[in-house]
C-alpha cells in the first residue's frame, strides 16, 4: 500500500531577459495563431506596461514582467503545450533577449502519518541541528517534536551538455496536513542570451527535462516511504 499520494502538481517555463509586458494581451496570442481562440473576457487578464497576466483554456497561466516571462499549466495533458506556446511566441519575437531558462516541475505530495518524521529525518538527520540548540533536550515532548525539516534544496550538475544545474527542492507545506512540494528546478544558461537559441535548447529538452523530473520524484519519494 502507497505511503504517499500526489495531491497536485504543475510544470513550467520560466525565463528571465528583457521583455515587454504590453504586447503579451490574449487577443495578440489569438491574432499570431499561438492558441485558438478562446473566451478569455471572464478571466482575470491584466496587460499594463509593467505586468501582463493571461488566463488561458486548461488552467494555463502566464505572467510577464520585465524581467521575467512565466508559462504554468496544472494539468498534465496540457504541458506539451506550454513547449508549444512558448516556442511559437519567441519564434516571432526572435529579437528578445532570453539570458536564462527553467524547465520546471513539482508536485504537492501528503505523507502517510506512519512515514511522515522519517521523511524529514532521511533528508536532514535533525543531530546536526540540535546538537549546539542544548535547550532543546530540556523542552518538553510536544515541543521536541516539532524538530524536522521545513525546506531543503540540492544541486546536481546537468545531464547534458547545456550549462546550467539540476535543483530538487522540497519544502513542508502544511504540516498538520503531512503535505510537502517537491520540485525540480531544470536551470539552463542561454549562451547567447537569445530567444532563438532558448527555443532549440527547449525544443531539444523539454521532453526529457519533464520525464527525468517526474521519475526523480516519484522514485525519490518511494525511497524514503519504504
Amino acid at each position: 500500500m502507497s505511503k504517499w499520494k500526489k495531491v497536485r502538481e504543475e510544470a513550467g517555463v520560466v525565463l528571465v531577459g528583457n521583455f515587454n509586458p504590453s504586447i503579451f494581451q490574449p487577443e495578440w496570442f489569438i491574432r499570431k495563431g499561438i492558441v485558438e481562440e478562446w473566451d478569455y473576457t471572464g478571466n482575470e487578464n491584466i496587460t499594463i506596461p509593467d505586468l501582463a497576466k493571461v488566463e488561458f483554456t486548461d488552467d494555463r497561466k502566464l505572467s510577464v514582467l520585465f524581467n521575467k516571462f512565466a508559462l504554468m499549466a496544472t494539468r498534465a495533458s496540457e504541458y506539451q503545450t506550454l513547449h508549444d506556446i512558448v516556442l511559437n511566441t519567441f519564434n516571432i519575437l526572435s529579437e528578445t533577449p532570453v539570458d536564462q531558462m527553467g524547465m520546471n516541475y513539482s508536485i504537492l505530495v501528503e505523507i502517510d502519518s506512519e512515514k511522515w518524521k522519517d521523511f524529514g529525518y532521511h533528508l536532514a538527520p535533525k543531530d546536526p541541528w540540535i546538537k549546539h540548540a542544548e535547550y532543546v533536550s530540556g523542552l518538553d515532548e510536544v515541543k521536541q517534536d516539532i524538530v524536522g525539516l521545513i525546506e531543503i534544496t540540492y544541486n546536481l550538475p546537468r545531464p547534458d551538455g547545456l550549462l546550467g544545474h539540476v535543483r530538487p527542492s522540497i519544502k513542508a507545506i502544511d504540516i498538520s496536513k503531512r503535505i510537502v512540494s517537491f520540485s525540480i528546478n531544470s536551470h539552463v544558461e542561454i549562451p547567447d542570451k537569445s530567444a532563438i537559441e532558448m527555443t532549440k535548447i527547449l525544443d531539444n529538452s523539454w521532453d526529457n527535462s519533464l520525464s527525468f523530473a517526474i521519475r526523480y520524484i516519484e522514485n525519490t519519494i518511494k525511497d524514503l516511504t519504504r
